[in-house]
């Protein structure tokens, strides 16, 4: 059997060992407790101290999805109660 052949099948092992492993959080520095805990999302009175301790449930690209909408969505939500009180004064 040709060596590149041989090479080929290994780097292609590599890659599909990485990647099941990436999406097992196998180099997550968190427990498996950790990661899968319950995200707190923002109070709907929220604060700018709630906002300095806002923090994500990270994901395999970055942070889960569901949770970065959520608190976009609260400061929407919130963005847009203060305008309407600001234009009612």
């Amino acid at each position: 059997m040709p060596l590149w052949i041989v090479i080929g099948v290994a780097a292609a092992i590599f890659v599909l060992v990485i990647v099941l492993a990436a999406t097992f959080n196998v180099f997550s520095a968190e427990s498996a407790e950790e990661t899968d805990a319950a995200w707190e999302p923002l109070p709907h009175d929220f604060t700018p101290e709630d906002l300095e301790g806002l923090s994500f449930r990270p994901a395999l690209r970055g942070y889960r999805m569901e949770d970065v909408d959520t608190a976009v969505e609260a400061l929407r939500t919130r963005i847009l109660e203060l305008e309407a009180a600001r234009g009612q004064q």
